[in-house]
């Protein structure tokens, strides 16, 4: 065996000590055949696609420099702007697993949220904002503009996620219902607690999206609750055609009930454990029970969106 090969089937095999996953969750993730994955620990395949690799960094969990690393000990160049397409294609192969899988960049819990959202089927999601999905063009690059000065595609990259995310709900809105279910506290404060303006015009734009998403979209719902949720998660529920489980993507704690830094790079998890989903099924029938009635009127819901955004 040539030294670069042992050295990158050297490198395969640290990167799969170190996961949560065993190997056939991680070919699972990646869209790779689990004996894909065994021969790259054995060194016995000289020449890796580039697609592959990028594939096995996101099912592994890698943040960009760390793909970059990847891809230079299999003798490739670093990423650049053409390889979005490749991040996009890996959630059309690739699938959640019964594994509490822990997802550490913003733009993996991305990647998986696609992957969920591909599949058609009722969409339900917890927050306290509103689904990220319709955030106008350029949001999520001034918003995570020092990540973006970390790698130079991320900017980019997390723009393209989000403008497939939009596409992708929008299919599905044409059969299936999409729900955002969100505490009125947290909605508010979402515009009013905000201390950069610029930030903030984005977050109107962000409303006025919203607003525009319940005029055009029968099957997207927005619930105001008066409770607010321990957990901000998304629910899948594919259609019966697919053959697919349910999914659950567990992102983070509603802000205005627990203040703090972030430490670390863990940004949430996704599973489709059905024991683990039905859980957060009894909490979403828990928290529409708090939903508040005098909203469940489309016109009366818009009017509100409208008073908030011109507050």
């Amino acid at each position: 065996m040539f030294d670069r090969q042992q050295a990158s089937a050297e490198y395969i095999k640290g990167l799969l000590a170190g996961s949560p996953m065993p190997r056939n969750q991680v070919a699972v993730i990646s869209g790779l055949s689990n004996t894909y994955i065994r021969d790259l620990e054995l060194g016995v395949i000289a020449n890796v696609a580039r697609d592959k690799l990028i594939s096995l960094a996101v099912a592994l969990n890698l943040d960009l420099g760390e793909t970059d690393q990847m891809l230079n000990i299999f003798d490739r160049a670093p990423l650049s702007l053409q390889d979005i397409p490749i991040f996009l294609t890996t959630t059309e192969k690739g699938t959640i697993t019964s594994a509490m899988l822990p997802v550490r960049d913003r733009y993996s819990l991305d990647l998986m949220m696609l992957s969920a959202e591909r599949l058609p089927g009722r969409h339900v999601v917890v927050s306290s904002e509103p689904t990220v999905c319709l955030r106008a063009e350029g949001h999520r690059l001034y918003s995570e503009r020092r990540l973006a000065q970390q790698h130079t595609i991320y900017g980019e990259l997390v723009e393209a996620i989000g403008r497939e995310r939009l596409r992708t709900m929008e299919r599905n809105l044409a059969a299936h219902k999409v729900e955002n279910y969100i505490c009125r506290d947290c909605l508010e404060d979402y515009l009013s607690r905000c201390p950069d303006p610029v930030e903030r015009q984005w977050r109107v734009r962000h409303l006025q999206n919203v607003r525009d998403f319940l005029g055009r979209y029968e099957n997207w719902n927005l619930f105001l609750m008066n409770s607010c949720p321990t957990f901000s998660f998304v629910l899948k529920t594919p259609s019966p055609e697919t053959g697919e489980s349910d999914k659950l993507l567990i992102t983070r704690l509603a802000p205005h009930r627990f203040q703090g830094r972030r430490t670390g790079k863990l940004t949430g998890f996704t599973t489709d454990n059905q024991v683990v989903i039905q859980n957060f099924k009894d909490e979403l029938r828990g928290l529409q029970s708090t939903v508040l009635e005098q909203y469940l009127d489309r016109e009366k819901l818009s009017d509100y969106l409208s008073e908030l955004i011109a507050a």
